[in-house]
């Protein structure tokens, strides 16, 4: 089967399943203030209902959600794609874009569980996007760009993508994705690492030049500290 016709068809069941979940759920009760994003509340309802509305899909088997209370798991939703006997483990990132806030940039987890998940020999981390809207009651769920629900893989992520000095990936909620082969991908992550790394050595080394010049701060010397400290201990002295 073609690779990206194979892609294809998972991110198009995808969008499938959650536009399903969302005319069920049109509306939810969580209070939302504008500009603010509820992003938690929904991932966590978005988790359950792929569980329950995948007990006995065509594609979509052993459905997992994230433990309760466990903030560090490298999934949202955890699940089977299955076609021919091919057995393709999912690891699915959801993200609720508050479309009042033009500005989002929501961490997009860490590099290193993609590496984990390719290194135990599966590939696709997906990210699952829908976008609300706050109401008098809570929010609705809206369109975007005439759509409710964008599905893509972490290795079409927009080029904007950046690794933040935590390492974290990080990349605006509206980025449009673009395609790459996987081998593309595994480029395009390492030269993200070194821009990464790079800034951070960068930072680093301009911060200890300036630790060598006898500044703790830019506006902070070893001087001045030594200076009020010298006054304080005259003022202790004189007591």
């Amino acid at each position: 089967m073609d690779i990206q016709a194979y892609e294809t068809l998972i991110t198009t069941q995808l969008n499938e399943l959650l536009g399903n979940i969302i005319n069920t759920n049109p509306k939810l009760n969580i209070a939302v203030k504008k500009g603010e994003r509820v992003g938690d509340g929904i991932s966590k309802f978005l988790e359950n209902r792929f569980v329950e509305f995948t007990q006995n899909h065509q594609y979509f088997k052993e459905s997992l959600a994230s433990p309760e209370g466990k903030t560090k798991n490298p999934f949202d939703v955890q699940t089977f794609f299955e076609i021919n006997n091919h057995r393709e483990l999912l690891w699915i990132d959801f993200k609720a874009i508050n479309i009042d806030n033009d500005d989002t940039n929501p961490d997009s987890g860490t590099p290193d569980k993609v590496l984990t998940l390719m290194n135990s020999g599966y590939f696709y981390l997906v990210y699952i996007l829908v976008y609300y809207k706050g109401n008098e009651t809570g929010l609705d769920f809206v369109k975007n760009n005439e759509i409710f629900v964008k599905s893509y893989f972490l290795k079409d992520v927009s080029s904007t993508m950046r690794i933040t000095p935590a390492n974290q990936m990080q990349v605006n909620g509206f980025a449009e994705p673009m395609y790459r082969t996987r081998e593309e991908f595994l480029e395009f992550l390492l030269q993200k690492k070194i821009e990464s790394n790079e800034r951070k050595l960068k930072k680093a080394t301009e911060e200890l030049e300036n630790l060598r010049q006898g500044n703790f701060k830019k506006d902070l010397s070893l001087e001045q500290l030594k200076e009020l400290n010298k006054s304080q201990e005259e003022s202790i002295k004189n007591l």
